[in-house]
């Protein structure tokens, strides 16, 4: 079976399948190799059911430092009026606004109220961008998913579907 091995200053051995279906160990730094080859036989069953799911995902594309910081200018361009409008509508105060590097979420937002977004909204049309300005806006009222919060995204977001966006 092959796979990635990465050793570190850990206590566990982890694996992981990742889109496309790449298998990823992660072992403490002296663990023998003959554990890591056990291991992975016992879950044999486990990982080829993952690799065979995460073969059909797409391999998350890579972005140079150059594409990134012209990304987040952009989306730092259009989110910025989005926020103002919606914050001014909402009566909604927030701290500040960062784009990230985020890959996972497209926004957050502290417990200060400040605002992240990710910069892959660069890539996502209007409408959904509004849906995640609304979304975090709404968590500087409820910081969490409440019946309340989701009622407060529903209110403002006229392409709320009835979940989270993404």
């Amino acid at each position: 079976m092959e796979y990635q091995l990465i050793r570190s200053r850990r206590k566990t051995l982890e694996i992981s399948v990742k889109p496309g279906g790449n298998l990823v160990v992660r072992a403490p730094l002296r663990f023998p190799k003959k554990q890591i080859e056990a291991f992975l036989l016992q879950k044999q069953n486990w990982i080829l059911e993952k690799q065979k799911m995460m073969a059909e995902k797409p391999i998350p594309q890579e972005y140079s430092p150059e594409e990134v910081k012209a990304m987040k200018q952009e989306v730092l361009a259009r989110v910025l009026p989005r926020v103002e409008y919606f914050a001014a509508l909402m009566g909604a105060q927030y701290s500040g606004i960062r784009i990230t590097e985020a890959k996972k979420r497209w926004g957050s937002c502290s417990g200060k109220n400040s605002l992240n977004f990710s910069f892959l909204l660069a890539e996502k049309p209007p409408e959904f961008l509004d849906s995640v300005v609304i979304h975090e806006l709404c968590h500087t009222f409820h910081h969490d998913h409440s019946q309340a919060f989701w009622q407060m995204v529903k209110r403002y977001d006229p392409h709320f579907p009835g979940k989270r966006p993404g």
